[in-house]
């Protein structure tokens, strides 16, 4: 599994990515299985680090954030000796934190993450730990010191050993500062630079945030047609990978684009619908200003046109839709399918009465946790984790944990 995971790491920055990920996903049993068993038998717990840390990109990239960190915290515990396994998988753990709202966590280990990089003369694992401590200052709201951050890592160029996704998000950051201070001429400028990175490569994912950020630039241009068109792009690319975090900042810049093109009715079903995805992430977006502030701002443009009556229902329809419908509305293209949001058969869900603990069970199976991690987190037998589910899984009709994850979905 983590030859599989390196080889999966390795070709990230290409043409491959939605297969890299439904490979990933297919193993997930198997990654959890390597995972325990590593950290549960002696002398394997470096494997462990080395294997979590490898797979930072499908953690980071594909929604699996909290399940990502999770590993990670047990390995860095079970594996403190100074090596370059450390190094990776501290820089990895701050983005996760970061990613989880944990900013003080997530400096934490990304600065300790960069002074034993430096210490071991790595490079590469040391500029990883830049770039998580760079979009900390970013989403904190020090947008001067994120500017002068990435200036000057984009500047530097890519060190030998740096992963290109990682020198080709170095330049979103950076076109990401210059648009939230309302410089888009250079941001513009910048995107233009990474998007050649990623066609030389093939690449789509890092493709699909140089897409969003080009749509932000436009909106300070007010170039309203031009930025909802690189926006929808973007959300195309991202659903392709189940990028949650990127889905979610991609429906709010969509909602302010069309609250500003005066479709508010849209602007309140996409802000219903960013909400909802937001939820499974934090719901104060991060506390980050430049977020909340653009939310604020669509939603107070459409309850002036709409009132607040209509704009609640709008709301409510777009909370309630499910991620493939709520696509479709923000594409423009009602009732398309969305080919990595497993289908739930059809069912009375008003005839489904889960108990207290059965519903806490089944959101951590949306989260992505095994069995084990289940019985951790509850405090519980494992067997009596696998109970629970077994008992889910009948009482849902269902037959597997996907199910279970998007009817827990539909039902939030």
């Amino acid at each position: 599994m983590l030859r599989r995971a390196e080889e999966c790491e390795r070709g990230w920055f290409g043409p491959g990515q939605p297969e890299t990920v439904a490979r990933l996903r297919a193993d997930r049993d198997n990654l959890r299985a390597a995972l325990d068993f590593s950290l549960s038998t002696p002398g394997e717990e470096l494997a462990a680090l080395r294997l979590a840390g490898a797979l930072w990109f499908y953690w980071h990239a594909c929604g699996a954030s909290r399940e990502g960190l999770y590993w990670l915290d047990r390995a860095l515990a079970a594996a403190p000796e100074p090596t370059r396994e450390r190094a990776r998988g501290l820089w990895v753990a701050g983005l996760l934190a970061a990613a989880t709202r944990d900013f003080p966590r997530g400096r934490r280990h990304a600065t300790e993450a960069l002074t034993l990089a430096r210490a071991l003369g790595d490079a590469a694992e040391g500029a990883h730990a830049e770039y998580v401590i760079g979009v900390i200052r970013l989403f904190g709201g020090d947008l001067p010191g994120a500017l002068r951050h990435f200036e000057t890592t984009v500047g530097r160029g890519p060190v030998p050993g740096q992963h290109l996704s990682l020198v080709g998000l170095d330049q979103v950051e950076l076109a990401c500062a210059l648009g939230f201070l309302g410089e888009a001429e250079r941001a513009v400028e910048v995107c233009e630079q990474a998007l050649r990175l990623c066609e030389r490569h093939g690449e789509q994912w890092v493709r699909s945030y140089v897409l969003r950020i080009l749509a932000l630039a436009h909106t300070v241009r007010g170039d309203w047609p031009r930025a909802e068109r690189h926006a929808r792009e973007a959300l195309r690319l991202k659903l392709a990978v189940h990028d949650v975090i990127g889905i979610a900042l991609t429906l709010d810049l969509l909602a302010s684009v069309a609250a500003a093109r005066d479709a508010h009715r849209h602007a309140a079903l996409l802000l219903g619908g960013a909400d909802r995805v937001w939820a499974d992430i934090d719901t104060g977006r991060w506390g980050a200003s430049v977020l909340t502030s653009v939310r604020r701002d669509s939603e107070e443009r459409a309850v002036r046109a709409l009132g607040r009556e209509a704009f609640e229902r709008a709301h409510r329809r777009g909370a309630a839709l499910g991620l493939a419908e709520l696509a479709g509305h923000a594409l423009q293209e009602p009732g398309r399918p969305h080919p990595t949001e497993p289908a739930a058969p059809p069912h009375d869900d008003t005839a489904v009465r889960l108990t207290r603990r059965e519903t806490e069970v089944a959101r951590l199976v949306a989260e992505g946790l095994a069995n084990q991690q289940i019985a951790d987190r509850l405090v519980i037998a494992r067997r009596t984790a696998e109970g629970h589910v077994e008992r889910i899984l009948g009482k849902l009709g269902f037959s597997n944990r996907s199910q279970i994850a998007a009817w827990m979905t539909a039902q939030r």
